[in-house]
């Protein structure tokens, strides 16, 4: 054992801006059109959105003469609920980042390159959704404001040179049609753009406004409060916060290859059900590379990619090109993409979507001969990657795994962590604590990771968290998975364990209580909790909830449990003791759980003659929440490993775009009683709840077994080999809470986790299984620690002291630096 040198720093969550410190004072007032979509105040006491008002989209200008060429420039910029900006022609970014309904964060854009002595403009084209989107939910309006609005600011050299107000011209921007969401499930609105009624110059200097009125500044105006003011803070949105994730970014992707298909003449007029009709009447046609006057053009990108769609199209007046960025290419697929339709005018024309999308198909239905595709692409945007961690390992098979979790995860990664990037684009309050962990243990940039817990922090007035974060979902109609806002507790707690940030987990600490207490009027005397409402989830396998369920109370225990440990952190011992004495009862009352002869706890408690299941779930879920006594463990973790006797199976399976389609098959929330044997099978758990499972073999000292759970991955791979499918029997194709291997082989495998809070102290404990080696690397906030394991040797290097756990037994305290140890037999 020799100390060699000692370990370089890393950007470990380095990149997250604090944001304590004062609020920026703006000098830009909030402006619209004239026409904002907002009831009149004969219609509404308090202000309300007007229903025929919708997905507005309106053209601004401002015009600032520069002396000078800027050392330095900043364009300051948000709105409600969507804009993409220009200066002199050459775009800068698009924006902002989700939030919640009262609150909004603005994006700064360093733009000195861009600005030149003389006349220059700011552009931006401003969008209104109006319905609820997966990323977006309506602001409660007042009179005059929460019906569209844009704030923006240029800075140059410390100087606001120009703001947003009546010097603005604004111009309703009818090159575009309003649309509505097809349903609430599937509610992305299609983009319908008409450039024949945009002149392509309108972002340049050389583009005369003249004729455009000048923008409506948005003056405050409630029932109460103040009046007259129009520069933040004003309600519904506040005071407007600093962006604390980085901007979105990513390649350029290009398709592989191309197929052409012949179609009819019809032409149904509705975007949605001409694609699929389109593409149904290719799949039946006879000539393949027809070359008549409709057509369908599929370009395969060969792997799954998130972005914008960018086209370059070339033709005359009154060609349209309908297309979307799809799973799959079935009718179906197009009931939930991001759908577009583009009339050309003569000439050449750029052609990027406005809404995010994602998929491995770009499909396109040509209404005309003279339309020419020049070039499809899309331009990925997704939280950048900083390189800190790695695993590698004598296992090619396993080495894939890791890679294609990661990229699932980068994927799904982009202003908050979503449940995938195609079919849905939502923010989940349960899926994130995968996208989370992953994060933490491979990325060197921990922002999304920090943001995002924050952002989902938005109760219901009852104290549950949504379905959502923010977007059509968060609706309160829409009733909660309970359990999801269990797991986002175990978000704040990664926090606790990772960043050990005292005024974050402060910051989180009381929305986590008002989640645990809402429980409270479910829970008997034994302690256990009862009909709890909502749509109890656990799992897309058929895990039993009914009644008294085993897997949500030891959810709810572990939630209280790590409440307690977080609480106690932070000096509160009075809540730590709450908490604690809520779990000591459940964990009593756990018990009743517990089938001396099938020698596993049940997933329910006894209810006349239905039958009681067994299930992974409730067994991994109560290791990790403590509620296993010791002279179980050896029962429990052979039922974890029983792989033989597992079974999955998933409604999802006919809900896919390669099946029946979002909308269609048997309803999702339907939890049939078994009918299998309960006696000698077991619920396996779906990819996502294999997060807690691969836990608790940790836990239970079996850490040795992960390599070989990992490899059943191995199904997802075959369906979905550059994006882990959302189940293993099918549903969307890339699924972020699909990647824990990603976080378990450098977790586990390579044995590297915090060991304090905050990484004051590193616990390295390999454990390879039946692997020859492996090696890898994980971020913390004081610099990247290595591994390399063979069965002969472990080397590591360390910037912070380590608990050392040798797979012989072996534990040691080290300081920071380089070992090298021996593994004896």
């Amino acid at each position: 054992m020799t100390t060699l040198a000692t370990a370089p720093r890393t950007t470990g969550g380095a990149s997250w801006i604090p944001d304590d410190t004062e609020a920026h004072r703006w000098s830009a007032e909030w402006i619209w059109s004239a026409e904002p979509a907002l009831a009149p105040r004969s219609v509404a006491q308090v202000g309300a959105h007007d229903p025929e008002r919708f997905d507005r989209w309106v053209l601004f200008r401002g015009v600032v003469d520069l002396s000078g060429a800027p050392e330095s420039a900043d364009l300051r910029i948000t709105a409600d609920s969507r804009y993409r900006a220009w200066i002199n022609g050459v775009e800068v970014g698009t924006g902002p980042s989700r939030h919640g309904p009262r609150s909004l964060t603005a994006d700064c854009y360093p733009v000195a390159t861009a600005l030149r002595p003389g006349r220059n403009v700011v552009a931006v084209l401003a969008r209104f959704y109006g319905h609820a989107v997966p990323w977006w939910e309506p602001a409660v309006p007042s009179f005059t404001t929460g019906g569209g609005g844009l704030l923006a600011e240029l800075d140059c050299d410390g100087d606001i040179v120009l703001a947003t107000g009546d010097t603005w011209r604004a111009c309703p921007a009818d090159a575009w049609t309003p649309s509505r969401p097809l349903s609430m499930l599937t509610s992305q609105i299609p983009e319908v753009f008409d450039a024949r009624r945009l002149d392509p110059a309108w972002t340049t200097t050389e583009f005369d406004d003249s004729a455009w009125p000048p923008a409506t500044v948005l003056y405050e105006h409630a029932v109460v409060g103040p009046v007259g003011r129009a520069h933040p803070p004003i309600g519904p949105y506040g005071q407007i916060g600093k962006r604390l994730i980085p901007l979105l970014t990513g390649h350029t992707r290009t398709p592989v290859s191309r197929e052409q298909f012949p179609l009819p003449d019809d032409d149904p007029s509705d975007v949605y059900t001409r694609l699929g009709a389109d593409v149904a009447a290719a799949s039946a046609a006879s000539a393949p590379h027809s070359t008549g006057l409709r057509r369908l053009m599929v370009f395969d990108f060969a792997a799954i990619v998130a972005g914008t769609v960018h086209l370059e199209l070339s033709g005359k007046a009154g060609d349209t090109v309908t297309g979307a960025l799809v799973e799959a290419v079935t009718p179906v697929a197009f009931r939930s993409a991001a759908a577009f339709q583009v009339t050309l005018r003569d000439g050449d024309l750029s052609f990027t979507a406005d809404n995010p999308a994602g998929g491995r198909y770009v499909v396109l239905s040509v209404d005309s001969p003279t339309l020419e595709i020049r070039s499809v692409t899309v331009r990925e945007r997704r939280r950048p990657r900083v390189p800190a961690g790695g695993f590698r390992c004598s296992d090619t098979l396993l080495n894939r795994i890791f890679d294609v979790s990661v990229r699932t995860v980068d994927l799904t990664s982009q202003d908050a962590y979503l449940d995938c990037p195609t079919r849905e684009q939502r923010a989940w309050t349960g899926d994130a604590v995968v996208h989370q962990s992953v994060d933490l243990a491979i990325n060197g940039d921990w922002s999304l990771a920090r943001w995002n817990p924050r952002l989902l922090a938005q109760p219901r007035q009852d104290g549950m968290l949504p379905l959502v974060a923010v977007g059509d979902f968060a609706n309160p109609a829409v009733p909660p998975i309970p359990d999801w806002a269990l797991h986002w507790i175990r978000s704040v707690h990664n926090l606790f364990r990772y960043t050990g940030d005292r005024t974050l987990v402060a910051e989180l600490l009381p929305v986590a209580e008002r989640v645990l207490r809402w429980f409270l009027p479910y829970r008997r005397t034994s302690g256990l909790l009862h009909e709890v409402p909502g749509w109890v989830l656990i799992d897309w396998s058929p895990v039993q909830v009914s009644g008294c369920s085993a897997a949500l109370n030891a959810l709810w225990a572990r939630g209280l449990r790590d409440f307690s440990a977080m609480s106690e952190w932070l000096g509160d011992s009075g809540r730590g003791e709450w908490a604690r004495s809520l779990y000591s009862d459940v964990r009593i009352g756990f018990e009743a759980f517990w089938d001396p002869a099938r020698r596993a706890y049940r997933d329910t408690l006894p209810d006349g003659d239905r039958p009681r299941a067994v299930s992974e779930h409730t067994a991994a879920t109560a290791v990790i929440a403590g509620l296993v006594p010791t002279e179980r463990n050896d029962a429990v973790l052979a039922l974890l490993l029983d792989r033989d006797a597992m079974f999955t199976r998933t409604p999802l399976s006919d809900h896919g775009v390669d099946k029946a389609g979002p909308e269609n098959g048997a309803p999702i929330s339907m939890r049939p009683e078994p009918d299998w044997d309960t006696e000698t099978l077991v619920v396996g758990a779906q990819p996502f709840f294999r997060y807690v499972v691969h836990e608790a073999v940790a836990q239970l000292g079996a850490a040795d077994r992960l390599p070989a759970l990992c490899r059943d991955w191995r199904t997802l791979l075959a369906t979905g080999p550059t994006a882990l499918r959302e189940c293993w029997e099918g549903g969307s194709f890339a699924h972020g809470w699909s990647a824990t291997p990603a976080r378990d082989l450098v977790t586990f495998t390579l044995g590297i986790s915090p060991a304090a809070p905050g990484y004051r102290r590193v616990r390295i404990a390999p454990r390879l299984g039946d692997l020859d080696w492996a090696e890898g690397s994980a971020p913390t906030p004081a610099g990247v620690v290595t591994v390399r394991a063979t069965r002969d040797l472990v080397e590591f290097t360390a910037p912070v002291p380590v608990d050392y756990h040798g797979e012989d037994g072996l534990e040691m305290s080290l300081e920071p630096g380089t070992y090298q140890i021996a593994v004896h037999p």
